[in-house]
């Protein structure tokens, strides 16, 4: 049992880490998988809506501290119940997830790693296997180091850099972007995925015997001695969905994506939530709008809806999207010939100068 509990406790406490690490690194896209959560078609508790940020920040730190802790061997009690409860809380979660196809992924792992609801599920099982071993055999966890203000100042320390990690996120741009929109992909490329290998089987019925047989190919002339009856496929090998999503631009009703994806240097002014949108931010994206055009840089706002007193032409594209592009509102994209090149926060904006640096 002894090994068995330490095994465990490795194993729960660096997947806690890693998995607080990756949301804790994007907050503001872990509360948009929190307001799904929030829905009227998942769990109706709108009231939360507004206060999925700080529940994003606070979950996202304590998965970490708690992984710390259980690795460390201190405050055990506390983090064993903590665990405990957190793991049966999740299980129901990802279960109620993936029975009723509610929440397609559930976010465990930020934007890291996507998970199918069962493969949620499945993974909460076997951290709850593991949990529960570490609970019965809580007797058997002893202080990593035997100094206990050395595992305080390591707990402590930890907790500084997780603040420090998700005020980035929230304030600048994640520290690591692991989006299809992130500085080096390129966007076509994201647009076009695997699709699936499918084997197809014909079945046919013999116009003499009455017989129904199973082809993989249509015999030559098979009208003469057959009629059709029926086709299955079977998926041989799954392809890979393309991680880049729903990029369509919608310029006063035309298609302009292959235009501007085309293009060698390109700058878009994003916009997921328009009616938020300061005045004076406005007024530095025209700025920007004139200083750019000026250096032969195509130029277009993205945006969920209408934007008043702009200079610069917009395009309407789909909120989700918009959202997964970029954090902030407004935030800045930057394109050579489709491929991400810069992206700049609004904290504060950036000068044209600036933004012409990311293609040299």
């Amino acid at each position: 049992m002894k090994y068995l509990v330490q095994i465990s406790r490795f194993i729960v406490g660096i997947i806690f880490i890693i998995s607080g690490f990756v949301k804790t690194i994007d907050p503001i896209g872990f509360g948009y998988k929190l307001e799904e959560y929030f829905a009227p078609d998942v769990f109706n508790i709108g009231f939360l809506h507004d206060l999925a940020l700080p529940q994003a920040t606070f979950f996202s730190i304590f998965e970490i501290i708690l992984g710390v802790f259980l690795l460390l061997g201190i405050f055990k009690k506390f983090t064993n119940w903590s665990l405990l409860i957190l793991i049966v809380f999740f299980t129901f979660l990802t279960f109620y997830s993936a029975y009723f196809n509610k929440v397609t992924d559930c976010g465990c792992f930020g934007d890291a790693l996507k998970l199918t609801p069962w493969q949620s599920f499945w993974k909460d099982i076997f951290l709850l296997i593991l949990i529960i071993f570490i609970f019965i055999g809580q007797k058997h966890i002893k202080p990593l180091i035997s100094n206990m203000k050395i595992n305080y100042g390591i707990s402590t320390l930890a907790l500084l850099l997780c603040i420090w990690i998700a005020y980035t996120g929230i304030q600048y741009l994640p520290l690591i972007d692991f989006r299809a929109y992130a500085v080096g992909k390129n966007i076509p490329e994201g647009m076009e995925g695997i699709p699936d290998e499918v084997e197809y089987t014909y079945i046919l019925r013999d116009k003499n015997t009455n017989e129904e047989k199973e082809f993989k190919e249509f015999p030559e002339n098979y009208e003469e001695s057959y009629e059709y009856v029926d086709a299955k496929t079977k998926v041989t090998k799954k392809g890979v969905e393309a991680p880049v999503k729903d990029f369509m631009l919608d310029c006063d009703g035309e298609d302009m994506t292959e235009f501007y994806l085309s293009e060698p240097r390109v700058v878009f002014f994003i916009t997921p939530f328009s009616q938020k949108v300061k005045p004076e931010e406005i007024a530095h994206l025209n700025k920007l709008y004139k200083e750019l055009t000026q250096a032969n840089v195509k130029v277009a706002g993205l945006s969920n809806g209408d934007l008043e007193n702009t200079e610069f032409p917009y395009c309407m594209v789909d909120q989700i999207t918009l959202k997964t592009i970029i954090r902030n509102n407004p935030g800045i994209l930057v394109l050579e010939k489709g491929t991400v090149v810069g992206k700049f926060h609004d904290n504060p904006l950036p000068e044209a100068d600036e933004i012409l640096k990311s293609f040299d």
